[in-house]
């Protein structure tokens, strides 16, 4: 239960600093975990406690919760214990300030890199604390009932779980935030370009030309307005834009060329409000076809979020890939697996010819459309952890279960997890073993599909970081001619199973363990003897390839995305990785050793 006299800054502070140091753990080495340690704010009672030796000082703060995969339960206030004993708290802007002035951390050379860090770590910071102000959702939503799918993705409220800068935003003012950001859940008007064909860069996998997929946003929205779609038949193509990347480009010394020329006009906002996913750049209407996802001109987390022709191809050839015999067969073996095509792609050319990446949109498949569409909640928003540090979205649907059939919420956990892993953890797998696709599958990618509160379907979302695993090429080619696999991200098999098992385990798996385990409704001992088990069942079927499966039951080690280091270097991962295992770490692999 939190404190009654906690403001929205101190919640904020016990956010911001779990998720900066569940991150700075993964790659730093020098704290420790001390038991029967006495805090002031405990009254001397002994407690476990994260140790944090900075720049010559004694940082302590309590630990509510010791994990095995890495979801530590972090209370806050920090203390600065003195070498004659003397206590003084320490806020998290200084915490953070240290971590950045720590040679062994940030090196000998840090300068404005650090400077940077620090700026992104108090933007977080500021945007977690005036999302704190807002109202959030009603409280029957995850307790009462399932979710709507973009009740669940406005229910994310604190970005990435293990990053220094969580809710970071390069360009975004805070105005700019409580406008279009997911977690306040308004909508807005898009922003309608009328563009000449010339300029028009453009593909798609079905029969729809993505120019015609655009042109059936406007003219299926029930309150576009006729001058926007009357654009739509007059020869020109419509261009969808996110409002605050329409504002942004009207300052493009490119576009102003091209609207000078009158090969862009722009039509202002109009028809039906469309809503923030939560990953910003990626909205959704009810009443629309496809989701948008958008180039935008801003840093979030470790990227520029603009996207990249290649990326756009990507989706395209997955499209036409599971749209065909493979497809086909995965449906068979894995019929509660679905992903979410990103079958279309329009984007501007400049007066050279060359694509303007910061005018992509991709269209992607929306199977949570107006009517009696299907529960479903992203993975991450299940998996948050609230301010008081304990409860999340899947222990309030644990609980909720469990009142339902007159049991213990204890009794539930196991079996919700169990049905995770046979619904979402185990197709993923079986894909990449059989088929040799590899999704990148962490916590924001899966949308897990809900019926009263068990895991029912698996939606999978963002096919431009989809990949093949080398030695399934030739069967690939030849059950699909006409795919161009090259498009895709190609890995061996050894690379390709540590990459999954930084998403799907280490990223999603071992948040959802996390979750239900700071929750106290299991132990992380039990969860992991589960995943164990499924994992095990899963390697003794006859698959083509065990290698990931293999890496996972016996490797010493599994390795983690750096995000602290790669957000310090100010490494754009969009442009600056071409290793993606380059920034990663290794983690102690707990799964091998779990037994019930």
């Amino acid at each position: 239960m939190l404190e009654t006299k906690m403001g929205t800054i101190e919640l904020a502070e016990r956010v911001s600093s779990r998720a900066f140091l569940l991150s700075l753990m993964r790659e730093w080495r020098g704290w420790s975990i001390e038991s029967e340690v006495a805090l002031p704010s405990d009254s001397a009672r002994p407690r476990r406690v994260l140790r944090l030796p900075l720049a010559g000082r004694d940082i302590r703060v309590a630990l509510t919760h010791a994990s095995q995969v890495g979801c530590h339960g972090i209370r806050p206030p920090f203390y600065e214990i003195g070498p004659d004993g003397s206590v003084r708290v320490v806020g998290f802007p200084e915490l953070a300030n240290l971590v950045a002035s720590e040679p062994d951390i940030a090196g000998p050379d840090a300068g404005a890199k650090a400077l940077v860090f620090l700026r992104r770590a108090l933007d977080s910071l500021a945007n977690v604390e005036d999302t704190l102000k807002r109202p959030t959702l009603d409280e029957v939503v995850f307790s009462g009932r399932d979710p709507s799918f973009i009740e669940a993705e406005q229910a994310l409220r604190f970005g990435h779980n293990v990053h220094p800068t969580p809710r970071s935003r390069d360009e975004f003012t805070l105005e700019d935030s409580r406008r279009f950001a997911g977690e306040y859940g308004r909508g807005f008007a898009l922003h309608w370009w009328s563009v000449s064909p010339q300029i028009v860069l453009q593909g798609s996998s079905r029969e729809l030309a993505a120019s015609e997929m655009a042109a059936r946003l406007a003219t299926d929205d029930p309150v576009m307005e006729a001058a926007i779609r009357d654009q739509a038949a007059s020869g020109r193509v419509l261009l969808p834009m996110h409002p605050w990347q329409a504002s942004r480009l009207m300052l493009d010394p490119a576009i102003a060329r091209l609207m000078k020329a009158g090969h862009i006009r722009t039509l202002g906002p109009a028809g039906s409000p469309w809503y923030a996913t939560s990953s910003l750049r990626s909205i959704y209407a009810p009443h629309a076809a496809w989701m948008l996802k958008m180039s935008l001109s801003l840093r979030l987390t470790n990227s520029q979020r603009l996207i990249e022709p290649y990326e756009c191809e990507r989706g395209i050839e997955i499209d036409k890939l599971l749209a065909g015999a493979v497809g086909q067969r995965i449906a068979t073996q894995f019929p509660s697996f679905k992903v979410m095509g990103e079958p279309g792609y329009l984007a501007l050319r400049d007066e050279d010819g060359a694509p303007l990446r910061s005018t992509i949109v991709v269209f992607r498949d929306n199977p949570f459309g107006s009517g009696e569409s299907p529960s479903a909640a992203v993975l991450a928003g299940l998996c948050e952890i609230g301010p008081d540090g304990r409860e999340s979205a899947l222990a309030a649907i644990v609980r909720r279960i469990a009142a339902r059939e007159g049991s213990d919420p204890g009794e539930i956990a196991l079996p919700w997890f169990e049905r995770f892993l046979q619904i979402v953890a185990m197709p993923l797998l079986g894909v990449q073993a059989d088929y040799g696709l590899l999704f990148g599958a962490h916590q924001q990618n899966i949308v897990v599909g809900l019926d009263d509160g068990w895991p029912a379907r698996l939606h999978f979302r963002d096919c431009q970081g989809t990949g093949y695993v080398r030695e399934f090429l030739p069967s690939l080619s030849e059950l699909a001619p006409d795919v161009r696999l090259e498009a895709g991200h190609i890995f061996d098999t050894g690379y390709a199973a540590r990459l999954a098992g930084y998403y799907l385990i280490v990223n999603s798996v071992f948040s959802v363990i996390g979750a239900l385990a700071i929750a106290r409704l299991a132990t992380e001992k039990r969860l992991l003897a589960a995943l164990r088990i499924a994992l095990s069942e899963l390697a003794a079927q006859p698959l083509r390839d065990r290698t990931c499966l293999d890496y996972l039951l016996t490797s010493p080690t599994l390795v983690s995305k750096g995000n602290f280091m790669i957000c310090f270097r100010n490494i754009n991962e969009n442009t600056d990785v071409t290793d993606p295992l380059a920034g990663y770490v290794e983690l102690p692999n707990p799964i091998p050793g779990a037994r019930s």
